[in-house]
């Protein structure tokens, strides 16, 4: 149990720089009153700030500075858990928290939300939310339950219960349904997109297989007809060939015509010399009768000897000469006809050349063709680079589809999740644990408040009141002091419900203007009876605007404003057992 002992605060809220103090355990049942704006809530929002760094009410927390002092805003609590004790300071301008055990400061390195966290959860053991359900009964937080409509009793039961974290996970849930089903409607869009382009990928490639075929076809009929070329001009150069053989042969005839017509112009040189020679003496002998060099008489005789001689000797030469022209142009004949052959030959060779140099680029570019069909056969640049798009594109598909499965998968967890977390799901089966203790401590509370009745509620919150005799009631048919006895029952329940809900007990419960409404003299009676059934280590601390019930209380602190500033006044009370023993 958290035993709180005492809290103090200064320059919060309407308190001024000197320090206002409450000792919780001072008195058993205490009484909080003072008129309106006086301060008789700040304890509510001190005691809250210095635990969880926030007002009870609804103020933002620059708002907690005083606002005249404007600085130096500090709340102070001390209590005890088992044999370890602790004071928490907590200030606004400057900022600051100091947890205290036994003296000794807690590690400051950490964050000021790591240090609350821990805080609450290893030593307070609640939050902000619980503490607040357990320990401060405000009149913002007591409603009459009975006169809320059914939907805001649930509330108030399943904040009780602490199980509105379902309906906030609910609506959590319902974001997430929806970005799963826009995530799988997405998904679906980005498959059917993938689908199209796989297949327009698919027909392209068709295609480009189709032209890739074409391709090699058309290279393939070329490789088909330079065969056909290669093949006719191996056949003319085989024919080429022979003629030049032939040639050859034919030639060898003529071969040396060359080398006699030079041997025959020699002879003929010669001939015409020797003619000339013997034309000459001919015509010395025909024209001269004396020697022109020893001037003797040249005989008629020997004249007509040398002069006969001399023509007998020219016309053998004459004929020789002529022989020797006939045989020099025979033999020019022969040798035209074999420079005609040669050429005949050259012209051939020159063929063949050529024939053999278009044989080699044929050759070449059938090698050529060969090469390109076998990088067409095995796979070109283009069908490789639009395989691997579709090996891409199927690899996102893939992905895609696990990305679909698991996302399905998670649609059904979630609609599981969702019926499970719907009013009618797991809170309800939460709620109809608690209802049967629910409605024991209901009633328990009444008959100790001498209301016999059987009051119960269902899992929708509607109530069902029976009288002994099984006459069945409404709570609107009850007189304003039965129904202030129904409310307090319901008000105490819930209280009980929520320590065990929550397995936390305090000393201390304060009841916030809760009474306020119509105190009459049965809700007199009820707020004895409330009183006097607290245990000894209770402290109660009920707020109020009436001054005239202090009697019931063992001890009146009395907010007032001196100076703008409040303050409290103590004041211990002789209560009246009559009234709360």
């Amino acid at each position: 149990m958290i035993h709180f002992q005492k809290i103090r605060w200064k320059n919060f809220l309407s308190t001024g720089n000197t320090y206002s103090e409450i000792d919780f355990t001072a008195a058993r049942t205490n009484l909080i009153v003072g008129s309106n704006g006086a301060g008789k809530s700040t304890i509510l929002d001190a005691l809250t700030f210095s635990l969880f760094g926030k007002p009870f009410r609804k103020i933002n927390k620059p708002m907690l500075v005083n606002s005249i002092n404007e600085k130096d805003c500090i709340a102070e609590i001390e209590f005890n858990i088992g044999k370890k004790q602790y004071k928490i300071v907590r200030g606004i301008k400057p900022n600051k928290l100091e947890i205290y055990c036994d003296g000794h400061l807690w590690n400051q390195e950490s964050s000021l939300v790591d240090q609350q966290r821990n805080f609450e959860q290893n030593v307070l053991k609640m939050n902000y939310k619980s503490f607040t359900q357990i320990v401060v009964l405000g009149s913002s937080t007591f409603v009459p339950f009975m006169r809320l409509p059914l939907a805001q009793r649930r509330e108030i039961i399943e904040d009780i219960l602490d199980i509105q974290v379902f309906s906030t996970m609910n609506i959590v849930l319902k974001d997430k349904v929806r970005e799963n089903s826009e995530e799988i409607k997405n998904i679906d869009y980005e498959i059917h997109l993938l689908s199209e382009k796989i297949e327009l990928q698919k027909n392209y490639m068709l295609e480009l297989e189709k032209q890739n075929k074409n391709a090699i076809k058309q290279k393939q009929d070329k490789i088909d007809e330079y065969k056909k070329v290669e093949l006719q001009s191996a056949d003319d150069i085989s024919i080429l060939t022979q003629q030049i053989g032939k040639l050859n042969e034919d030639m060898q005839a003529y071969q040396n015509a060359g080398e006699k017509i030079k041997k025959l112009n020699t002879f003929l040189t010669k001939v015409q010399v020797r003619m000339n020679t013997c034309k000459k003496e001919h015509e010395f002998f025909e024209k001269n009768h004396v020697c022109p060099t020893c001037t003797q008489d040249l005989s008629d005789v020997f004249r007509n000897e040398k002069i006969q001689s001399g023509q007998s000797k020219l016309d053998e030469m004459n004929i020789g000469f002529e022989e020797i022209k006939s045989a020099i142009e025979e033999e020019e004949s022969r040798f035209t006809k074999f420079t005609e052959l040669s050429t005949e030959v050259n012209k051939i060779n020159t063929t063949i050349s050529q024939t053999n140099f278009q044989l080699m680029t044929i050759r070449k570019q059938v090698d050529e063709l060969h090469k390109e069909i076998s990088d067409l056969e095995d796979m070109n640049p283009d069908k490789k680079a639009e395989f691997v798009k579709l090996e891409l594109l199927m690899d996102s598909k893939k992905t895609l589809n696990k990305d679909h499965v698991n996302l399905k998968k998670d649609r059904d967890v979630l609609i599981t999740a969702t019926q499970l977390l719907k009013d009618s799901g797991i809170k309800t089966r939460i709620i109809k644990t608690y209802l049967p203790t629910m409605n024991k401590l209901i009633n328990q509370y009444l008959q100790r408040m001498d209301f016999y009745v059987n009051f119960t509620l269902n899992e929708n919150f509607e109530e069902t009141i029976k009288s002994r005799y099984r006459d069945v009631f409404t709570y609107e048919s009850f007189s304003e002091g039965e129904k202030a006895r129904i409310d307090i029952a319901l008000l105490l329940t819930w209280r009980s419900i929520a320590k065990l809900k929550n397995s936390v007990d305090t000393n201390l419960l304060i009841l916030d203007e809760i009474f306020d409404g119509s105190l009459d003299q049965s809700g007199t009676s009820d707020l004895g009876w409330i009183l006097r059934n607290f245990d000894e280590s209770t402290r109660v601390f009920v707020i109020s605007h009436k001054s005239n019930i202090d009697d019931k209380f063992d001890r009146t602190l009395t907010v007032e404003k001196e100076k703008n500033f409040s303050v409290i006044v103590e004041t211990v009370n002789e209560v009246s057992h009559a009234l709360i023993g």
